[in-house]
């Protein structure tokens, strides 16, 4: 039996995932109301916005567009964090599955595959930092996973996007690592 390498954005995406799922399981007795580093948003809204971001992807692999609907609610924090378990799981099969480089709607754009997978596992990494910080147990990212996505992250936020979404960027000391480097651009202080 032959197995099919996955493309590298691919492999980026499933090791931000794998990664993030451990930092969710922290969140699995936490308050839902506990701050975090993305502002204006406490954990339970972090956690429900993640869930709609692996929703998306994972109909990106499946269908070849996302239409996510805003989700409402406020599950109990266990409960959430079983749903963003099975989701992530769904989310990682669906894009092993996904053998064809066709584009992908998102919204009114088109994207290709590995734009959103790249893009795609920087919001779940970098969001699965802030639910361990919000959580009180910090850790960094993976060195590896952090140099991959410091380049995707410096090619999409742009100064339009760190204006709604982010930040200002960060002074990094000489030497820094590349985790610190990658949340330093996206606003972020590693603690």
């Amino acid at each position: 039996m032959s197995t099919v390498t996955p493309p590298r954005s691919v492999a980026v995406l499933d090791s931000a995932v794998t990664w993030t799922h451990s930092c969710l399981q922290l969140a699995r007795v936490s308050p839902l109301d506990r701050p975090t580093p993305c502002r204006d948003w406490d954990l339970g809204q972090l956690l429900l916005h993640m869930d709609e971001s692996l929703v998306a992807l994972a109909e990106a692999a499946e269908l070849g567009q996302v239409s996510v609907d805003p989700r409402s609610g406020t599950p109990d924090s266990g409960d959430l964090v079983d749903r963003l378990v099975q989701r992530a799981c769904r989310t990682q099969a669906a894009w092993q599955r996904r053998l064809t480089s066709a584009p992908m709607a998102v919204g009114d754009l088109t994207l290709g595959r590995d734009t959103v997978a790249l893009v795609g596992a920087l919001e779940i990494a970098v969001h699965g930092w802030d639910v361990a910080v919000a959580t009180g147990h910090p850790r960094p990212l993976p060195g590896d996973l952090a140099l991959q996505l410091h380049a995707v992250a410096l090619a999409v936020v742009t100064p339009e996007e760190r204006a709604h979404r982010f930040g200002p960027a960060l002074a990094v000391p000489p030497g820094a690592s590349p985790g610190t480097r990658l949340l330093a651009h996206l606003g972020r202080a590693r603690t």
